[in-house]
């Protein structure tokens, strides 16, 4: 049995790119050349360790492994019956829409959303995130979609 089309957080960001990769996308017949591009595989791997390092600092959780959508939401389900939990990897679906979150805390019914990027910036400041005018500066606008995306689900599902 093969998995669901979903609109995951991947086809979320890449719809926001070109809605037309998005009907292309995990299609057998438009296999996707960027799979085995060796700058890309460095620039995940980079973003993989800093997940690593995230997870160092939210220490003691429970990784949610594996694809299968199914299972995994299973899993996290299960472990959200507990009071207090740290989950990788959580994965949460609402109608299509499925996600897996970089890091979920769980206090009581309180739930945090940690989104790892391997991206800098000192976090001291809001404004960090805003241009001259006042404005939300571009660069952060698909950081902030991804999030709002991830945000939407958990709080539907």
């Amino acid at each position: 049995m093969s998995n669901p089309r979903y609109l995951t957080k991947s086809r979320f960001k890449l719809a926001l790119e070109c809605e037309t990769k998005l009907y292309y996308t995990n299609k057998k017949e438009y296999p996707d050349k960027k799979v085995d591009d060796p700058f890309l595989e460095a620039l995940a791997e980079g973003g993989f360790q800093v997940e690593e390092l995230a997870r160092i600092y939210h220490g003691g959780g429970t990784l949610v492994e594996g694809r299968d959508y199914e299972k995994s939401l299973d899993f996290t389900n299960t472990l959200l019956k507990q009071d207090k939990v740290i989950i990788y990897q959580a994965a949460f679906r609402f109608e299509n829409l499925f996600i897996r979150a970089d890091i979920i805390v769980k206090e009581g019914n309180k739930i945090d959303l940690i989104e790892v990027k391997a991206k800098s910036f000192d976090g001291k400041d809001f404004m960090d995130f805003l241009n001259k005018s006042g404005n939300l500066d571009s660069k952060w606008i698909p950081y902030v979609y991804d999030v709002a995306f991830q945000n939407f689900v958990i709080t539907k599902s």
